[in-house]
């Protein structure tokens, strides 16, 4: 029995030692290996050196774009850093103890290894993709009208173009080939000619005058007349009088005149262009457009009637209405010696019907057709 007891622990220790001796082999055979089943971007990685990984996957990592005959390279440094980082967790560097290195080899699974960290950094390459846009973008070139010489004037427009920046981003990390063309999105025109076209009918057309011998108001008025002057509304859009004239400053060359605050007269930059507001929104009620926002001054005004009047103050008080209509406005908005004309031209249907006759306060000219507005 004692004989047998010493055999058996003689064959145990046998055992050991092969296994202690295959798995030292082992390891010496596989360590510099990647573990069996490792599979990134479809491509089976089992078995294969670090170095010969390192250069696999870069191979896939796009080095450059294209548009057309022009070739931009791609800095690709982040994402090979991003690749090196990855293979460290494939290939854990040696601690010096050759029993943890063999058991940290025996413990290596493609199943522990997660494939989150690699990839192309997308920072980096957005980042590049923005920069390139800049130079093969095209911008649009809307379709233009105005209203000059008694007629409307419109020009055509150009569509523009643009790089799809995330269709580009998505291609580069799924073609894995050195070159990826870039995906181009064009941009349409926008208002078109045809939308533009629609513009043929009067909807609204007010007139109202002023003292011309008032030089300083006289300029003020003129300065937002021309502002307001063939602008074009969106439909659905929200016209804005402070949006569009903006502040009244000197350097804008508006000057001191008469503004009435809480029922009594001062002076200051601007004075008069309630007048033109005013008169945009006579020229709009005419249109039955729907107002957004409308404030009367603290006293009565000359040139419309009592409560009909539109005042403003930038930052505080905005004359706003909405373009409610199927189509694009155009405002037309024209000055003489002492009066202002503002009209709204447009796409006329059962809410929103043809201007019959022009107006005005305190009169009208005689004749609409000679008269030189």
């Amino acid at each position: 029995m004692k004989k047998t007891g010493l055999l058996l622990i003689a064959l145990l220790l046998q055992l050991c030692i092969t296994l202690v001796l295959g798995t030292v082999i082992s390891y010496g055979n596989t360590h510099d290996q990647a573990p069996a089943g490792l599979i990134v971007w479809g491509q089976d990685l089992s078995g294969l050196s670090r170095t010969q990984i390192s250069s696999l996957l870069k191979e896939k990592i796009p080095n450059s774009v294209t548009y057309k005959d022009q070739v931009f390279p791609l800095k690709t440094d982040r994402t090979y850093e991003g690749i090196e980082q990855w293979l460290d967790l494939v290939f854990p560097i040696t601690t010096g103890s050759k029993v943890v290195d063999v058991l940290s080899s025996l413990a290596r699974s493609p199943h522990g290894i997660s494939k989150d960290g690699i990839g192309i950094d997308r920072n980096e390459i957005i980042a590049q993709l923005e920069g390139i846009s800049k130079i093969i973008s095209q911008p649009m070139h809307k379709a233009t009208i105005v209203y000059k010489d008694g007629r409307l004037e419109k020009t055509e427009g150009q569509s523009g173009q643009e790089v799809d920046i995330e269709a580009t981003w998505l291609k580069i990390t799924q073609e894995h080939v050195n070159k990826v063309e870039v995906v181009i999105k064009e941009i349409s025109v926008q208002p078109s000619i045809a939308d533009l076209t629609k513009i043929k009918d009067i909807l609204g057309d007010y007139t109202t005058y002023f003292n011309a011998q008032d030089v300083s108001r006289t300029q003020n008025v003129r300065i937002a007349a021309m502002a307001i002057d063939n602008h074009l509304i969106a439909p659905g859009e929200v016209f804005s009088f402070n949006g569009v004239v903006g502040e009244r400053t000197q350097a804008a060359g508006y000057q001191p005149a008469i503004i009435f605050v809480d029922k009594s007269m001062t002076k200051d930059n601007g004075g008069g262009i309630c007048q033109d507001s005013s008169t945009l929104y006579q020229a709009a009620s005419q249109a039955r457009l729907s107002v957004e926002e409308k404030h009367t001054h603290s006293l009565p005004v000359s040139y419309v009637l009592k409560g009909q009047d539109a005042t403003v103050s930038y930052g505080q008080l905005d004359f706003r209405f909405r373009n409610d209509t199927h189509g694009y406005l155009l405002i037309s908005s024209r000055t003489g010696y002492n009066w202002v004309r503002i009209r709204l031209f447009g796409l006329a249907d059962e809410q929103h019907p043809v201007l019959p006759t022009p107006g005005g306060y305190p009169t009208s000219p005689a004749d609409w057709y000679l008269d030189p507005k």
